[in-house]
């Protein structure tokens, strides 16, 4: 279409969306390759001791520029470090794909407004008599109706109602490195009977040390 115009306008927007479509392709290729590693490969990755809170503040801090772009704001809840009882074991490179999906996710569907701008906190816990870390990220979005919840966990799948950007593989790779770490997804409303609900990812890791 580039090459068939003579207007500048009509050029430049063609080139705006050669680049555009360029970064999906990208960014779809990545998900691909990361999807493939951890289905295939993850069991022989390298294991170690994992402080998820040194982990997670990385991501975060890492997907802050891509939040202000979208107008949201991205924060985190918890401590800066956790005690070695609550460290898992996992693999490093396999756990912050995960974080950053999640991340990701909550930052394409959390519409944002000066009158309304989006929230997403990203949250640790740890129970100290269960010795069991949970990872959350909940975002002020519009939720995820009850009968799509199993289905946003399958390969491209997208929510129905939505023109977010994404490729539909997010979710499921996070699925599959929890899956990995023995650990637990669920899914619920961040903010019950409101109009906008929100969605609260919550992993559950339970292999933390004795």
């Amino acid at each position: 279409m580039a090459q068939r115009e003579n207007d500048p306008k009509e050029i430049r927007n063609s080139l705006q969306h050669i680049a555009r479509s360029s970064v999906r392709a990208t960014h779809t290729v990545n998900q691909l390759l990361a999807l493939a590693r951890a289905e295939t490969t993850g069991r022989n990755l390298p294991i170690t001791d994992i402080d998820l809170a040194h982990l997670v503040t990385e991501v975060v801090q890492d997907s802050v520029p891509r939040a202000l772009e979208h107008g949201v704001d991205l924060g985190y809840e918890g401590p800066s470090q956790i005690p070695r009882e609550h460290h898992i074991e996992g693999n490093t490179t396999l756990l912050q794909e995960m974080v950053r999906n999640l991340v990701d996710n909550a930052i394409n569907y959390t519409p944002s407004s000066q009158e309304n701008p989006g929230v997403i906190t990203v949250r640790l816990l740890a129970d100290k008599f269960g010795k069991v870390v949970v990872l959350q990220v909940e975002d002020s979005g519009p939720g995820i109706p009850e009968a799509e919840r199993d289905l946003v966990f399958q390969p491209f799948y997208r929510a129905l109602g939505t023109d977010a950007d994404g490729s539909g593989l997010g979710l499921p790779i996070v699925m599959e490195i929890a899956n990995q770490h023995a650990a637990m997804v669920t899914l619920e409303d961040a903010y019950p009977g409101k109009p906008m609900p929100g969605t609260r990812f919550s992993v559950r890791f339970s292999n933390t040390q004795a």
